[in-house]
């Protein structure tokens, strides 16, 4: 059943347009479009009533994926107070779609973790909606693009009618569904410096596709000489938010990269975590599932980076 059939539609095709609209619908809260995966089946099903809709397709440039060289990224977002530390950045829009995430060779090379994240994201007709920008706002704490976004050390580039600023992804999610996003700010894009090194995802749900994973582990990983050089580490569905690892990432540095040093991080990882139970599945079989992917996915990123060699 059709539960709402009447709202104020809106589709700006420039970010003046968007900032026009908002001035002159004060007191609304926004519902913004863009793939419309979760929004039109919330309307649809009563879970939200909306007096706004703005749709965000026709905003140019969100569907970019760009690399940056360092010099230009520096010139860019140092004024910002970003500290690249010489890196070239690759940035994604935010509408970009899951489907292209999974099959852009750029994001194959630099993220090969967000990579394999988006292809494990619902049907294929979904990720032809869904867009990564999407994914993220909606705040879930499984959401499958969300640990990547950790693991890659993201900035989020966010736009409202007063400004500018960019947000770490460790500083993005406050509560479950919950943002920083104020109600009339948008994500414009996403950037990750790259860092050399592989990353790997892994995620662990009832089924293998179209399905809310139990947990997932997003790594990135850089070793030089047989020795772990740099690592993150992140979960999907470990705590009300999605979970930064830092100090199982920090236990890993300059020690041989190797099971036995995997392993510990993942035990640190679920040191760390506070999942919940579920219908899905217990607190307890999550505790005991973070260790085993975490050490599959360092695995998995450490033979990625043998395989760039």
């Amino acid at each position: 059943m059709l539960h709402q059939l009447e709202y104020d539609y809106y589709r700006p095709a420039n970010l003046a347009e968007l900032a026009g609209i908002l001035k002159k619908s004060p007191g609304q809260k926004p519902f913004w479009l863009a793939g419309g995966s979760d929004l039109w089946v919330d309307l649809r099903k009563g879970k939200k009533t909306a007096n706004l809709v703005i749709d965000l397709k026709r905003l140019p440039g969100l569907t970019e994926i760009r690399e940056i060289p360092a010099a230009a990224a520096a010139e860019e977002w140092g004024p910002a107070g970003l500290k690249l530390n010489g890196k070239a950045v690759l940035s994604i829009g935010a509408l970009t779609t899951i489907h292209r995430l999974e099959t852009d060779p750029l994001i194959l090379q630099q993220a090969p973790a967000l990579a394999k994240a988006a292809s494990c994201l619902g049907s294929l007709q979904v990720r032809n909606r869904a867009t990564l920008g999407g994914n993220l706002a909606n705040g879930a704490p499984t959401a499958d693009t969300a640990a990547p976004m950790l693991a890659l050390d993201a900035l989020l580039h966010i736009w409202g009618p007063a400004g500018e600023r960019i947000v770490p992804a460790d500083q993005f999610w406050t509560g479950p569904a919950k943002s920083c996003l104020k109600d009339e700010e948008i994500l414009l894009e996403i950037l990750l410096p790259c860092r050399g090194g592989s990353s790997a995802y892994l995620k662990q749900g009832p089924r293998q596709a179209m399905d809310i994973g139990i947990l997932s582990a997003a790594v990135y990983l850089r070793v030089e000489k047989g020795v772990t050089a740099e690592a993150s580490i992140a979960l999907g569905g470990a705590a009300s938010v999605p979970l930064s690892c830092p100090l199982a990432a920090e236990s890993l540095h300059g020690r041989p990269a190797e099971a036995e040093a995997f392993i510990r991080a993942g035990q640190l990882a679920a040191a760390a975590a506070n999942p919940r139970n579920s219908r899905r599945a217990s607190r307890a079989y999550r505790l005991e599932l973070i260790p085993v992917l975490v050490e599959r996915a360092l695995l998995q990123a450490r033979k990625g980076q043998e395989e760039i060699k």
